[in-house]
């Protein structure tokens, strides 16, 4: 009779921390793509396992290792910034090699450590025995940060059960860790992108096929919201998005360009011309369409292609460092070549910068050769395309 209960009572327990590790499982996939439940987490895993205290201790965003179960323990100052380096558990377990079928990723500490040099040595005399570690269950993630996972308990050694229940979550804290690292990979390529966006002159917008904007730099969502101009960031009444429209004749050229460009085209320029309010002058944007490089589709119409669109009613020069910087010209030769950009003839030149026109026009040459322009146009055409992207 009894053997029966005893029977009975640890199918009934078995059954209990199966229900209890399938709902931790939810758990861990929780907390590895949320990064805000690993202290609630830990708390729940050290009453499954009847564990004191325990850590998981993996690389944070800023490069530091941090105990997620326990941020706020107050031995984890006195460990990380110490008995870390002395710890001889974490020692073994950074040489060991976990099994693919996931037997051989949880031990005990007595399997991995000689038992009496371990409990005579000074990170166990100072440190573990005082924060109750005598015993432990260990689990190995398997990274190239050697992670472990692992739970303390005093006098009680951990036994069979709860070796069984921690092989069956290993799997899981791994798959977990390796899905918070791509969101974190993901997250960091795309504030990369955001930022390298927000660096370009002009707007910048990034489209779909259908003209359905996925991202616009600050410049974009400010100067398309003009009304002066013809191309604007407006909202599509049927989606809730926004779109990007252009209400001329040019329209219906640049949703071709960029829906070829969405779909394995190389992209195309055009410019567009309107009367701009300003002074009555004939106002003239430039637009560049490229597609960008992606894995799969965006909203199922191909690959995004990304819209560069800058005013160039009134050219701008780059300033004179720019040209010796990148021609070698000399600082007096890029001060005649941005000047000559400015729309000053060769006299002016000379007369501003007091001296003769003979040098000044030494000097053009000097500019012209350099730069590989065959003549005063088609510098111009090179000082423009910089005045363009320096900002």
């Amino acid at each position: 009779m009894f053997k029966y209960w005893r029977s009975l009572h640890s199918n009934v327990v078995g059954r209990g921390m199966h229900m209890d590790c399938n709902s931790l499982i939810s758990d861990i996939y929780d907390a590895s793509t949320s990064d805000q439940d690993w202290s609630s987490l830990g708390q729940r895993l050290f009453r499954f396992f009847g564990a004191e205290a325990g850590t998981f201790r993996f690389r944070d965003g800023d490069g530091r290792y941090t105990n997620v179960f326990q941020t706020s323990s107050p031995d984890e100052d006195s460990y990380s910034s110490y008995y870390l380096h002395i710890d001889p558990v974490r020692s073994a377990t950074s040489h060991m090699k976990p099994a693919a079928s996931g037997a051989e990723t949880v031990v005990v500490v007595d399997e991995i450590v000689d038992s009496e040099r371990y409990r005579r040595s000074e990170f166990y005399q100072d440190f573990a025995r005082p924060n109750g570690r005598e015993n432990m269950l260990i689990g190995l993630v398997g990274d190239s940060d050697h992670t472990i996972i692992s739970f303390f308990r005093d006098g009680r050694a951990f036994g069979s059960r709860e070796r069984t229940a921690l092989e069956q979550l290993m799997p899981h804290v791994r798959r977990g860790l390796r899905m918070r690292q791509k969101l974190f990979e993901s997250e960091l390529a795309s504030r990369l992108t955001y930022a390298a966006f927000e660096a370009l002159p002009g707007s910048a917008v990034v489209v779909d096929g259908d003209c359905n904007v996925l991202f616009a730099n600050t410049a974009a969502t400010k100067t398309l919201s003009h009304k002066d101009i013809p191309i604007s960031l407006s909202k599509a009444l049927t989606t809730g998005g926004t779109r990007l429209v252009v209400d001329r004749g040019e329209g219906a050229k640049i949703r071709q360009i960029v829906h070829s460009a969405a779909n394995g085209g190389s992209g195309g320029a055009v410019r567009i011309e309107f009367d701009a309010t300003e002074n009555y002058r004939i106002g003239q944007l430039a637009v560049f369409v490229t597609p960008l490089p992606a894995q799969g589709t965006v909203l199922g119409v191909g690959t995004p292609a990304l819209v560069l669109i800058n005013d160039i009613s009134q050219p701008r020069s780059a300033p004179p460092r720019v040209f010796s910087e990148l021609f070698g010209l000399s600082a007096a030769e890029g001060a005649v070549a941005a000047a000559l950009l400015g729309g000053q003839t060769a006299e002016i030149v000379a007369r501003d910068r007091e001296v003769s026109l003979d040098t000044v026009r030494t000097q053009i040459r000097t500019v012209l050769r350099k730069t590989d322009a065959a003549n005063l146009r088609d510098f111009e055409r090179i000082g423009a395309l910089l005045g363009t992207y320096i900002h």
